[in-house]
């Protein structure tokens, strides 16, 4: 009992401190960051589903990012749909969508399957640059914001924002906990570790790997769908672009695969860092930022390979 007390403390303390951070922080640019963190951490957790418990490489996890971003806008600018139904045609669509391209891109192994999210990466982007009369081609389309509007989630303020970030983020968290204890969890540490020997006792490889692909790009729609809530503008560079795919791979491995805490510790790194260093340095030499960026992940591969949150484990005596 007395334990379970113990290890129950430093949840509970970084629950109140999360919780609490609103209000004790005065700067708004700072919450602003808080809340890039959130939702850059919950696409980390949609691909660290398919990239670290499944262990296919995607780096097309944007496609699903734009449709749930899409869904938002589209479903609030033509139908007047509130942003709250719009997040959850965003997470069905995200998902029939998945099963679809995992049905036929899982079927190819290594780099060819990475190579295929690429493509669709690319092919989503193209489509919404044609079908601009519905998604504002590469203008892309603005959301009017009207002030404090419960209906379409739009506040005076970033610290609703804030809270309704971290409530998904719980959810992401818990998504990737409980698959890691289920049976799915397990299969897919067998696929990872040995398919052939997984698919010899009685595992459905297949299956496993298209259930994860599903479960990968509801949530990293809900990271969409939050994002264009938050920002009131979308476009296909900012939401279906191979660098933002990028973007999401490295946050999740930065922070470490199949880690409980892996992808919020990586964007906790890389978000206030890409912000910095584009304030402080983007202006002064061109590339500046980039450099820096780059010599930061240089570091933590050489020096923590396995993600950040690997250092941060008690060391066994």
């Amino acid at each position: 009992m007395m334990v379970l007390k113990r290890n129950a403390v430093v949840p509970a303390t970084v629950l109140g401190l999360v919780l609490a951070a609103p209000l004790l922080i005065t700067h708004s640019y700072v919450v602003r960051i808080a809340v890039m963190i959130a939702y850059f951490a919950i696409a980390a957790y949609g691909w660290d589903i398919i990239g670290g418990y499944a262990g296919q490489i995607s780096i097309g996890q944007a496609t699903f990012f734009a449709i749930g971003a899409y869904a938002v806008a589209i479903g609030f600018l033509s139908w007047t749909i509130s942003p709250i139904w719009g997040l959850l045609i965003g997470v069905v669509a995200a998902t029939v969508v998945a099963w679809g391209i995992g049905s036929v891109v899982l079927r190819l192994r290594g780099p060819y399957f990475t190579l295929c999210t690429l493509a669709v990466c690319e092919v989503a982007r193209i489509l919404l640059l044609h079908f601009k009369d519905l998604t504002g081609g590469a203008e892309g389309r603005v959301i009017p914001f009207t002030g404090r509007n419960a209906y379409a989630l739009q506040f005076a303020t970033d610290v609703p924002y804030y809270y309704i970030a971290i409530g998904l983020l719980v959810i992401s968290m818990i998504t990737c906990y409980c698959l890691n204890k289920s049976c799915l969890g397990y299969q897919l540490a067998a696929i990872r570790n040995n398919e052939e020997a997984a698919e010899s006792i009685g595992i459905a490889p297949m299956a496993a790997k298209v259930k994860a692909f599903v479960i990968s790009a509801a949530i990293t729609s809900l990271a969409g769908s939050f994002y264009v809530i938050y920002d009131h503008y979308i476009d296909p560079s900012s939401t279906a672009s191979i660098d933002l795919s990028i973007k999401i791979l490295l946050i999740a491995l930065l922070g470490g695969r199949r880690s409980l805490w892996g992808p919020l510790l990586g964007a906790v790194v890389l978000i206030p860092l890409t912000e910095v260093t584009n304030a402080y340095l983007g202006s002064v030499r061109a590339g500046a930022s980039l450099l820096l960026y780059a010599v930061v992940i240089l570091t933590v591969i050489m020096y923590a390979p396995d993600g950040v949150a690997r250092l941060l484990r008690p060391v066994k005596k």
